[in-house]
């Protein structure tokens, strides 16, 4: 049986170096307010959409210019948990490189719009600058991993918020080139070649989705996610979780066997 050829989208993130493509250098381009469409894929993974103005679309065409650029850059935050100082940087940073708004997503992430390419790098570094990160907030990988988000709630809340950490921070990927392109790590083309131990070269085919639920609270939805941990409580500690599997809203209209479906639970 023939092996089922990739699509242009697996080829994309095949070749790119793990995530690298030639981010950096069209960063580097000032010449257009865009990123090539390869890597506009690959920006995904990095936690970043490329968008423009849909409104200015007619008028700058019958002018022949460029279309108004910009980009989306949404920050992950497992169980939507941020501290004070960490919310002055995110408002600030709203101000100073997006459009002055913060929209909190329904997968408790926090994102930016309006940024435009030039100022694409120093938002994603003071964003790590404060602790906080924009990897695999988008992309085919694990996404942001959701929980109740007031650990004060009880011992229960507070573990279920630090094995949310923990999954998130086991499902990142591996590959130094958020480091490179981003925070100017280490060479773009260094010879030593990146491992993704869970993902492999091609990551996933699409998102996944985690969540994490403390009954009877069912605050994060976890029936609509691909894998959900139902917390199991005896006198008020955390024994164990049940676990359900297969669930999202998504589909593809007019495409035979794709529907929303809810998650099962499975033990």
């Amino acid at each position: 049986m023939s092996e089922k050829p990739l699509s242009a989208n697996e080829g994309i993130k095949i070749h790119s170096n793990y995530l690298r493509g030639t981010i950096a250098e069209g960063l580097a381009d000032a010449t257009s307010a865009t990123l090539s469409a390869d890597d506009q894929q690959l920006l995904k993974f990095h936690g970043a959409y490329q968008q423009d103005d849909r409104d200015l679309r007619s008028s700058l065409r019958k002018q022949g210019l460029e279309k108004a650029y910009s980009f989306l850059v949404r920050i992950r935050v497992p169980g939507g948990v941020l501290n004070a100082a960490q919310w002055l940087e995110v408002d600030r940073l709203a101000t100073e490189f997006a459009n002055g708004t913060i929209k909190l997503t329904t997968r408790q992430a926090f994102q930016f719009h309006g940024i435009i390419k030039s100022n694409l790098k120093s938002t994603l570094a003071e964003i790590n600058q404060a602790a906080l990160d924009t990897i695999a907030a988008c992309g085919d990988v694990n996404r942001n991993v959701m929980c109740h988000p007031n650990p004060h709630l009880s011992s229960i809340h507070a573990e279920v918020l630090a094995l949310a950490q923990g999954l998130s921070d086991h499902l990142t990927p591996q590959t130094r080139a958020y480091h490179e392109i981003w925070l100017d790590g280490e060479s773009i083309h260094s010879s030593a070649e990146d491992v993704e131990p869970i993902y492999g070269k091609t990551y996933l085919p699409r998102k996944f989705k985690i969540a994490i639920a403390v009954p009877p609270s069912n605050d994060v939805d976890v029936f609509a996610n691909d894998l959900a941990f139902i917390a199991i409580a005896e006198a008020g500690k955390l024994v164990g979780f049940n676990v359900a599997v297969g669930g999202g809203m998504g589909m593809s209209h007019g495409v035979e066997g794709s529907f929303p479906r809810l998650a099962e639970v499975i033990g």
